[in-house]
């Protein structure tokens, strides 16, 4: 392939890329729908502490 073709194909990538990412992150809601920040019941749940060791 042609070194300028590559040059340009990469530059055309760059400016995709820049693109994408400026439309994800002007609307973070959009993607951020339906997470909630629910109380962890038990610390075992998230850590996985089962060490035989009481906690």
């Amino acid at each position: 392939m042609d070194k300028g073709k590559l040059k340009l194909i990469v530059q055309n990538l760059k400016s995709l890329v820049e693109l994408l990412e400026s439309e994800v992150y002007s609307e973070p809601e959009s993607y951020l729908e339906g997470q909630q920040n629910l109380p962890v019941e038990d610390y075992d749940e998230i850590w996985e502490d089962d060490d035989g060791y009481p906690d």
